[in-house]
């Protein structure tokens, strides 16, 4: 006996399960293509909140649609530099730019349109006045609720002013900043948990940073294998409990060694409650690894490998 086939209209589908299908979809899609779909489509569209929004242009965020669920936005992720009109979408918690930022749009990116700012992700940004008063708010609880933030690049704040801190910052991700700007991190953020700075900038390495004792920073990631460097880094986190390191292979210095005995003591000396330590940089003429293994506990996890060119590589898994 042959089983009939059956097929169900999107109409006849349940709430629920229209809800979850609608979580998966940008905001104004969602309105472009179901909107006086029914009453019924109608009615869930209108109740749906927390709506995510990812303008192809600046002519999608003009669309008169918008108007429609633009307070319930909570995440608006741009892939183009075309300006967004972010004074429409007062309740974001979530937002991310992923190409160059005009100065108008820097300047719209304050309390006054993203007062419940939980996450901010930037791309590239001038350095100009414009961008100097950004990160000043930042980093002067110009965004009281802010827990995350990721940043291309990070400029220290002019002479005349100071970062006046922000106790809501727990994460920050930074492209590149110079050695000096650490101080200045690690001040305005007094709780900051998590820092990864991916390229330490040389040009000013030889300023002294200021010194400032952070006891809440207990996971960092750096992209250097200068041992100095790395001791002056760790003296400024006694309660560290994660660090990462890996070579920065763009300054070309990716044969030089990491001198694992000296960090093993240094470990010791500054960061006694070190409990996970991870690597990843490569070098000619290692020495044993179970001489590595036993320089400090938390190197029992390094492993190493052969690359074709003749080089090891050391490196950690979870």
């Amino acid at each position: 006996m042959m089983k009939s086939k059956t097929s169900t209209c999107f109409e006849n589908l349940p709430n629920e399960l229209i809800y979850g299908i609608f979580d998966f979809m940008d905001g104004l899609d969602l309105y472009q293509t179901f909107y006086n779909l029914n009453s019924r489509i109608n009615n869930i569209l209108n109740s749906k909140s927390n709506m995510h929004l990812e303008p192809d242009s600046s002519i999608a965020t003009s669309d008169s649609l918008v108007e429609r669920f633009a307070q319930r936005v909570v995440h608006i992720r741009v892939r183009r530099s075309d300006y967004l009109d972010a004074t429409r979408f007062l309740n974001v918690h979530s937002l991310e730019f992923y190409d160059y930022l005009p100065q108008q749009q820097l300047e719209q990116i304050r309390h006054e349109c993203f007062a419940h700012l939980v996450y901010l992700r930037m791309c590239y940004i001038d350095d100009s006045v414009v961008a100097l008063t950004f990160f000043q708010r930042i980093f002067s609880n110009g965004f009281p609720s802010l827990y995350k933030c990721v940043l291309d690049e990070l400029t220290p704040p002019d002479s005349s002013q100071r970062w006046l801190g922000s106790p809501s910052l727990r994460s920050l991700s930074v492209g590149g900043f110079a050695l000096p700007l650490y101080s200045c991190i690690l001040k305005s953020c007094s709780n900051l948990t998590h820092l990864h700075w991916s390229t330490i900038r040389y040009a000013d390495v030889d300023n002294k940073a200021t010194l400032v004792r952070h006891t809440h920073l207990r996971r960092l990631y750096i992209r250097t294998i200068n041992i100095q460097i790395i001791e002056t880094i760790l003296f400024h986190v006694p309660n560290l409990k994660r660090l990462y390191i890996v070579s920065d292979w763009s300054r070309g210095n990716n044969c030089l060694p990491l001198d694992f005995k000296r960090l093993a003591h240094i470990l010791i000396r500054y960061v006694p409650s070190l409990n996970c330590f991870d690597c990843d940089t490569m070098e000619r003429n290692p020495i044993d690894i179970d001489t590595i293994h036993g320089f400090h506990p938390c190197f029992i996890r390094i492993q190493i490998e052969c690359v074709p060119d003749g080089r090891t590589r050391f490196f950690t898994i979870k």
